[in-house]
């Protein structure tokens, strides 16, 4: 057996990008028996992983331990540096950028994601039209340069739950954090109001962004995820048969959990490498003609006045028909 190699990873947030890494730190540790893991982000986040024998999941608190300079010493005082063979900064934010320069200063070897910032310039500003590399790739570069072997299959599986779930519902994702990402609520509600005579329909959200759609309950065979927290949140998803989602973190917990996804872009755009991991791109749904997406890799700055968020091209007709192609089994028309 090879000579054991502890790596310590920081990926701080957001949700999407920490759900990208799972299906790479799972490939990593199952196609290299000598690798042990110390991966660090939120708390909650540690729900998006599954148990392994060689992965110790380890806090970061950036409201109240850990924030600020002197939190971030904090952080790395707790680490027992010389313990590590190698530091993987898969965030490279300022936050890991001193911790990992830190850690440097102190003999410890680093590597670090490659972003390829120009790369995504050139999308946004219309010279590039090829998909970048995917995140989870980029990911799995980093433990690509310590001589590991990574394979990623970007095969869309069950990370998470290894019972067998059996249900019709789809499940729908209606927010996303910037408006250029969020399909229209109203036409929303009447894909709703159509899907759910084919099929029950569950609402995924946070409470305060449930609340703005609490009528939408009154629509017969729909209702609101009951998760309390993001693990009952996962579970409650791994039982749809399909979920409907925008360019959002909810896509990416749906891929962790094996639900294949038809996602809905705006501003945005798959090319940039955030497609749910093993997500066919088939069940985009995108316009294909607003040449002047994406306004940004985050979905922060909105599009032309006439077409700001690049959905008015996107009927709730054409949604609809993609939904109702990958769920013939049980639907009615």
């Amino acid at each position: 057996m090879k000579k054991p190699q502890r790596i310590l990873v920081f990926r701080f947030s957001s949700l999407g990008d920490v759900a990208l890494s799972v299906p790479v730190i799972m490939a990593v540790l199952n196609q290299n028996e000598q690798v042990f893991i110390d991966f660090v982000t939120s708390r909650f986040m540690h729900d998006l992983f599954p148990t392994h024998p060689r992965l110790r999941l380890i806090e970061f608190d950036k409201k109240d331990k850990h924030n600020g300079v002197l939190g971030l010493i904090q952080l790395l005082k707790s680490f027992d540096l010389k313990k590590y063979d190698v530091i993987a900064d898969l965030h490279d934010v300022l936050r890991t950028k001193l911790l990992t320069t830190a850690s440097n200063l102190k003999g410890k070897k680093v590597v670090s994601i490659d972003k390829d910032r120009k790369s995504r310039n050139d999308l946004i500003q219309g010279k590039c039209s090829s998909p970048l590399k995917h995140t989870s790739e980029k990911y799995a570069d980093v433990f690509r340069k310590m001589n590991l072997k990574v394979n990623l299959d970007h095969q869309l599986s069950n990370l998470l739950f290894t019972e067998e779930q059996d249900s019709n519902y789809i499940g729908v994702a209606p927010f996303a954090r910037h408006q250029g990402k969020m399909y229209p609520l109203d036409k929303l509600k009447n894909i709703i109001e159509i899907l759910a005579m084919d099929s029950p329909i569950k609402l995924f959200g946070d409470k305060k962004e449930l609340e703005q759609i609490k009528d939408w309950q009154k629509i017969k065979n729909v209702s609101c995820c009951g998760g309390k927290n993001l693990k009952e949140e996962l579970a409650e998803m791994a039982k749809m048969t399909l979920m409907i989602s925008m360019d959002s973190a909810n896509m990416h917990l749906a891929s962790l959990v094996g639900v294949p996804v038809v996602s809905i872009w705006g501003v945005t755009h798959p090319n940039a490498g955030f497609v749910g991991y093993g997500q066919d791109w088939s069940n985009i749904v995108q316009d294909e003609t607003c040449r002047w997406r994406p306004t940004s890799i985050y979905g922060n700055k909105l599009g032309p006045d006439n077409n700001p968020t690049g959905f008015d091209e996107i009927s709730p007709e054409m949604i609809i028909q993609k939904v109702r192609s990958l769920t013939k089994p049980f639907c009615r028309a």
